[in-house]
């Protein structure tokens, strides 16, 4: 064994390719290490950033560990050495042994590389002044040695036993192909299990390399625990480590004790056999051979070695395999993302074209890599180059019919991506399949990425001359160059990243909307480069036997004839054209915002403008808009006609305006001053912010009229998708006008000391602040005020603004909507043009008012509007009842397209995603219906957020989305049931643990929070559930009225802060449940309950007694996740026992309590009896997790009998 291992230790450092995976396991985790920030409160050279760097070299090196390790027995019968080695006097398994532990030598030497690579990268990103990438902490030599050890060694043992045995007893590189790939789809499995509560348990069985099990380790941990907590193998990590661990020996053991010399010969034999089937010999010799090359045979011999080599690829055995892999789990993918809030979507083409191709293009361009490689190495590997390369045809030929070859075979991989997606709808009763889209995406978007990918992958392949290497750097194109320009250059810049786009997005509203134009561009212009790529593969294409580097120079240089160059030339001149026509379009028509260019012109705005911030400023207090849209030009015109107040104690003498209208080109085209018109004396271009002087000071109280007139238009193609204005779809705010104040851009502190600026605590004024308690959250220069809009559109659109429709008319091609809010609001509107269908509901008030509820939609969506009706009748029944009546006679739900998937409240109306509910298949869903919910969210919305508007003080933003979430959660409970809400509190739960993590400022309690929206929305709808749960809803309710009574409509002339309604719940509640209000606003508090056993036994009465224990524990955290103190006082916990689940027509589980009790519990151990007339089959504690626990998984156990 040991001269063996000496020999193919030896052997590895002898070979030059063995440098070169060292240097690129070192280089690249050192680049990733300096270049690595954080945008979160976490450490950059975190123990947890740390295992993310070396834990993904582990995957990344995959490539080389099985260039070591897969061939080191294989290459005795490559080089036809077997026979001599295996008459040494060698047993077989010192032959084994030695071969593999010198290949695991290197690997070892390779994985150290990596490790010291980080080790330097994150030390020299220390020792950078760079604040922005993050605050790095002490170096501790664990926090490398650990993720070394159990991601990088123990993946390299399992990688390198498996693609020793796969090579050892297969010896067709195609299956080590497999083995890689099927590693990839347990991973990607995995990562998809983890996303689910429901699946996520089996996540961390299925990763073979560990990442995702770290992910459910530290699913829950605080930023503390991030920054400090060592990598040790315990719980699930512990199991998915030593589960892949013994998996490695099992097949380390037996290709051990299964490889023999006579069977490794034998299989060779056959081997033989097989590729001599797949040599490129002639099935049958002509009797007369035509020796005439004219252009028609040069044609025929193109087409004919083209067909052979496209026959190669597609009759191959692992080529069906590999594309059966893709299809399922392209299948698996689509299944897994075409769910919101585990409600499957209707299998819309739409989603068909990118879910499909999303899932299968990946093992596409998996397979035009690998057999692109296999395009130019085929002949040197079945040894039949020289009859291959001795043909009477012409470099050229050889080397087109390769590419012509991939070509075909991207093209099979596209209309797969058609026949797939169509099957896939097929096999779910949908039927619609849109052929025409099907085609038009695939071959606009999918297919020209196909044509890149294969020419760069044979360009790269015929230059290395060296296989792994060849798929190693296509991937480093593909992945690392885009991952280091952005990190490094913090670009994003298509011209510059290969295979960019600009991107867009399908809608069944908008369809491909303008976005085929800068798509088509950018292909043709990436095309392009990888055909001068191809052009100069020709002179480096190897034929005949291997030269060294400075012959195939020396051959290159004289093979460059005329015809080569000015195709090159050709190829030069187009990509140049074509690449100063996409500048054009991106740069100087619009605003590509490259590197840091917007982060630098938002520190020089503050710099030269930050004395305006929190500065009094003029107000609006009554709006008249004027609004043309123009949807196929894709431009707006507006005009304002305002009524401007100065609230403030002091004169206003200027007018500051800054524009931030999502269109490069928006402009303000004239400002009067109670008629006289405004020129600016300041105009900031870059930053589009203006300042006039006013003709007279305006003092407080005083009002004056102000008319400003603007236009957006939109020109070429963009790198940003635009979508304030589409085809069809067009939806944007007031932000059309200008805004009359100065706001600062940069909140992250590591950014704002790199540039020189102040750090900020909180984002927002303290909530003494007089200043900013006059202005509103949402838009801090207006004040309520009264409201009315004309907007007009093309004649076959809706157009729709807040507030009554008072008129219509048409004039010419154009169609005019008059809209009148009846009562004042605050300043925030929306507007929404599109060829809609509408269904109207009436909805009766407590007053006997009628309420028209309306839902412009999609003609295609029809399926869902009963419950946005339904959705939208009981929150107005909830809210109007309990707090305020509905001040409007309308209701409008708006759907406008797909490019983000939300659903945001304005005064009257509601614009909504049209993936956001309108095609769900609620059919099939077994959960909340959450068209329903975030509906009954939104109309909330109404009273919380416009008839009480938070101020712009620091944790006011819970008036708005905490209470809205709370009313939802109430119609929710009034809809289902208590028993019914489990899942919505388990995913509130699981959101809020999860983001405690990735907050880029430490976490604030419930009544400071600024920036957390897992704050907000999943914390605060828990702790209000609580309180309604303990107090009463009554009681809750009570307190919540009193709180807008008091601030509605700005009446006390300041808005509401969020200690104005901790103040306002606090009033309502009993001395001895205060801590509870105390617990929910002010402080950071989880809980640890579970359950510790459960028995129970029959009673002679037939009934059942069950004692169970449960143990509570309350800890209070600090702002960064650091315990501060254990509670050790009696709280009001949940406890019962169940029976088993139901499920409700709609498929929601209902929980069977057979005893339930809000008790008070001791901190410890509880112990508690309990008679029931039915068998329990579960004990709880916190069982509807109600409560914030951190680990609510054991909060039910079986009950023994």
């Amino acid at each position: 064994m040991k001269e063996i291992f000496l020999f193919e230790l030896k052997y590895r450092l002898r070979r030059p390719a063995t440098y070169i995976y060292i240097f690129l396991m070192f280089v690249i985790p050192l680049l990733l290490a300096v270049f690595s920030d954080s945008s979160t409160a976490q450490f950059t050279n975190s123990p947890n950033a740390i295992i993310g760097v070396l834990g993904g070299m582990s995957m990344l090196g995959l490539f080389f560990y099985a260039a070591i390790m897969g061939v080191a027995v294989y290459r005795d019968e490559d080089h036809k050495t077997a026979q001599t080695y295996f008459t040494f006097p060698i047993t077989e398994k010192s032959y084994i042994l030695g071969r593999f532990f010198g290949s695991f030598a290197i690997v070892t030497l390779m994985n150290v590389a990596a490790m010291v690579g980080a080790i330097i990268g994150f030390v020299l990103g220390a020792l950078l002044d760079r604040p922005d990438y993050g605050t790095y902490t002490a170096f501790n030599f664990a926090s490398y040695f650990w993720p070394f050890l159990y991601f990088m060694m123990f993946n390299a043992f399992f990688i390198g036993s498996l693609f020793f045995s796969l090579m050892t007893f297969f010896k067709r590189m195609s299956i080590l192909y497999l083995g890689g790939i099927i590693l990839l789809i347990l991973t990607i499995a995995s990562s998809q299990l983890l996303a689910s509560l429901d699946t996520e348990w089996l996540s961390v069985y299925v990763d073979p390399f560990g990442e995702t099990a770290h992910g459910y380790l530290t699913k829950y941990w605080s930023i503390d625990e991030l920054n400090t907590t060592q990598l040790s193998l315990t719980g699930k990590l512990a199991i998915n480590r030593l589960l892949w661990l013994g998996i490695s020996l099992v097949i380390f053991f037996t290709t051990l004790f299964r490889f023999s010399y006579k069977g490794f010969l034998n299989s060779s034999k056959k081997k033989k056999s097989v590729e001599s089937n797949e040599a490129y010999v002639p099935a049958a010799i002509s009797e007369k051979i035509n020796q005439v090359f004219t252009e028609k045979s040069r044609w025929e011999n193109l087409l004919s070695l083209s067909k052979i080599e496209f026959l190669s690829i597609v009759k191959e055995t692992v080529f069906v395999i590999l594309i059966v892999i893709g299809v399922i789990v392209a299948g698996f993918i689509t299944y897994q993302s075409n769910q919101t809030y585990g409600t499957p979507s209707l299998p819309l083409t739409r989603y068909m074209v990118s879910q499909i191709s999303g899932g299968i293009s990946l093992f596409s361009v998996i397979i035009l890599v690998l057999y692109a490689g296999e395009a130019v190495h085929r002949t040197r590997k079945n040894k039949t180059f020289e009859f291959y390369d001795a043909l009477p045809v012409s470099n050229l030929t050889l080397y087109v019919s390769k590419i012509v070859a991939l070509i075909g075979v991207a093209i099979v991989l596209t209309l797969l991506n058609v026949v797939v997606g169509m099957l896939y709808q097929t096999f779910s009763g949908y039927f619609n399949y849109e052929l025409g889209m099907y085609l038009t995406y695939n071959f606009s978007n999918i297919f020209p990425s196909y044509l890149m990918t294969l020419l760069l992958a044979f360009f790269i392949h015929v230059l290395v001359n060296n296989k792994f290497l060849g798929h190693f750097l296509v991937i480093v194109i593909y992945i690392g160059l885009p991952l280091l320009f952005g990190l490094a250059f913090k670009t994003s810049n298509p011209l510059v990243i290969f295979g960019e786009t600009p991107g867009g997005f399908l809608s069944d509203l908008n369809g491909f909307g303008h976005y085929m134009v800068g798509e088509f561009w950018l292909n043709l212009y990436w095309i392009l480069f990888t055909c001068i790529l191809a052009t100069i593969g020709i002179v480096f294409w190897n034929r005949g036997f291997y030269s060294s580097a400075k012959e195939r120079l020396r051959i290159a240089k004289s093979r460059f004839s005329g015809k080569i160059t000015a195709l090159a030339v050709f190829f030069l001149l187009a990509f140049g054209a074509v690449g100063g026509y996409a500048y054009y379009n991106l740069k100087v028509l619009n605003q590509l915002e490259d590197g840091n260019y917007a982060e630098k012109l938002n520190a020089e705005a503050e710099k030269k403008y930050g004395k305006y911030i929190d500065k009094p400023h003029l107000q609006v207090i009554a709006l008249k808009a004027f609004i043309d849209i123009y949807p196929k030009e894709r431009s707006v015109n507006a005009k304002g006609e305002f009524t401007v107040t100065n609230k403030f104690n002091v004169p206003i003498d200027t007018l500051l305006m800054e524009l931030k209208f999502p269109i490069a080109d928006t402009k303000i085209e004239q400002v009067l001053y109670n008629g006289q018109e405004l020129k600016p004396f300041l105009k900031d271009e870059a930053y589009r912010l203006f300042m006039y002087k006013l003709p007279a000071t305006l003092q407080p109280k005083d009002t004056a009229q102000l008319v400003i007139k603007t236009s957006a238009s939109t020109h070429g193609f963009s790198n940003d998708r635009e979508t304030a204005i589409l085809d069809n779809g067009s939806f944007f705010t007031d932000a059309i006008f200008p805004s009359f104040h100065y706001d600062r851009a940069l909140t992250d502190n590591g950014v704002r000391k790199k540039y020189g600026l102040e750090e900020l605590d909180y984002l927002n004024a303290p909530r003494t602040d007089s200043i900013a308690l006059k202005k509103n959250l949402f838009n801090e220069d207006g004040d309520y005020m009264s409201f009315e809009a004309t907007v007009s559109t093309s004649k076959d659109q809706i157009a729709i603004a807040p507030g009554t429709l008072i008129k219509k008319w048409d004039k010419g091609e154009r169609a005019y909507y008059n809209y009148k809010l009846e009562d004042k609001t605050d300043y925030f509107f929306s507007f929404v043009s599109a060829a809609y269908a509408v269904e109207k509901g009436t909805w009766t008030a407590p007053s006997g008012k009628k309420v028209s509820i309306e839902i412009y939609h999609s003609p295609k969506h029809k399926k869902n509007l009963s419950y946005f009706i339904k959705g939208a009748k009981v929150a107005l029944d909830y809210n109007s009842e309990n707090f305020y009546e509905y001040p409007y006679s309308v209701l409008r739900i708006i759907e406008f397209p797909a490019h983000s998937n939300y659903a945001q409240s304005f005064a009257t109306t509601i614009p909504y995603s049209e993936d956001f509910g309108f095609v769900a298949d609620f059919s099939g869903a077994q959960t909340y219906n959450y068209a329903f919910r975030v509906t009954s969210h939104e109309v909330a919305h109404q009273w919380w957020g416009h008839i009480v508007t938070p101020s712009k003080t620091s944790g006011a933003n819970i008036i708005s989305e905490t209470l809205a979430e709370y009313a939802s959660l109430m119609t929710m409970k009034q809809e289902y049931g208590e028993n019914g809400i489990k899942s919505f509190l388990k995913n509130s739960l699981d959101t809020y643990l999860r983001g405690r993590q990735f907050s880029f400022k430490p976490e604030r309690s419930l009544m400071n929070v600024e920036t957390g929206q897992y704050i907000w929305y999943e914390k605060g709808s828990m702790v209000m559930y609580d309180l309604q749960d303990v107090l009463g809803e009554d009681v809750v309710n009570r307190g919540l009225k009193s709180f807008l009574e008091a601030y509605k409509y700005n009446q006390k002339g300041y808005y509401a802060t969020s200690e104005d309604l901790y103040n306002a719940l606090y009033a309502v509640t009993p001395d001895s449940l205060k801590y509870k209000v105390d617990d929910g606003f002010k402080e950071i508090v989880l809980y640890e309950n579970r359950v510790m056993s459960a028995k129970t036994k029959k009673l002679e009465t037939g009934k059942w007694e069950t004692t169970f224990t449960v143990n509570s524990k309350k800890i209070y955290y600090d702002d960064n996740g650091k315990e501060k103190s254990v509670d050790d006082k009696k709280n009001l916990v949940d406890v019962g026992l169940f029976g088993e689940d139901t499920t409700n027509d709609e498929g929601v589980t209902i929980k069977n309590p057979l005893y339930f009790k809000l008790d008070w519990l001791k901190a410890g151990d509880n112990t508690i009896t309990a008679i029931t007339d039915e068998k329990p089959l579960k004990a709880g504690i916190d069982p509807y997790n109600k409560l914030i626990d951190r680990n609510s998984d054991d909060n039910l156990l079986s009950v023994e009998e």
